[in-house]
């Protein structure tokens, strides 16, 4: 099991297709295309609904809201069983960013520990992007806000990583744009099956940002995730 997760606008998106597009199932029935993602979220509807389910009950809906790991396992415990139905006839790989909350709680519904793709792209990137596609003010709290998405999604990932030895990977957005082809070989090899990046799209991209020293201890973190 193949798990596509990193805080939104990252490049979760991209990285799905590609393996779509490479003949990987992602899911059945795929949430479709709209304005705020032309190309496709290549999620799997099931997953992602009981995801926003756990996120929401954890109160993650708010500005600068968190929530423990024990807590977020303890939010997503009366939905085990619709998670072990949904795990048992899972596709080869789902993604949600959604994932970087709740991925612990579904470790016990697979039969085997998943391996985990985490989209990584610079935070003020990311915030820019994020305001635009949530047609977001562009105040200091907003940024803030979404700062401390980014921030707290990407630490829980790799606690989660960490602590379960997980095998994971990191797919760094600049990276993806710059050389789809070099990234698509190195997660082939991750994924144990040939990939074809000819759908990645760098006309899509629509801010550039240089990363935050804030920002910069983190972010040479998550990248060096399965380096």
């Amino acid at each position: 099991m193949i798990i596509i997760s990193g805080c939104g606008r990252s490049g979760t998106s991209a990285v799905a297709r590609l393996l779509y597009d490479s003949g990987v199932s992602v899911g059945r029935d795929l949430i479709p295309p709209d304005e705020g993602n032309a190309e496709g979220y290549y999620e799997e509807r099931a997953v992602v609904e009981l995801n926003d389910e756990i996120v929401q009950t954890a109160g993650l809906g708010a500005f600068f809201a968190t929530a423990s790991r024990e807590h977020m396992l303890a939010c997503a415990r009366p939905l085990v069983e619709r998670m072990r139905e949904l795990a048992a006839e899972a596709t080869p790989a789902w993604k949600d960013p959604r994932f970087c909350w709740t991925l612990e709680a579904w470790l016990d519904a697979f039969d085997a520990a998943p391996r985990v793709v985490v989209c990584l792209r610079n935070p003020s990137e990311v915030i820019a992007s994020t305001m635009r596609y949530f047609g977001m003010s562009n105040d200091d709290e907003g940024r803030r806000a979404v700062a401390h998405v980014w921030r707290s999604e990407n630490e829980r990932l790799l606690a989660i990583i960490q602590a379960h030895a997980l095998e994971a990977t990191c797919v760094e957005y600049d990276d993806l744009l710059a050389d789809p082809a070099a990234v698509a070989a190195r997660l082939a090899a991750f994924i144990g099956q040939p990939l074809r990046a000819a759908g990645v799209r760098a006309d899509l991209r629509h801010h550039r940002a240089a990363l935050p020293d804030e920002f910069a201890n983190l972010y040479a973190r998550v990248r060096a995730i399965g380096a």
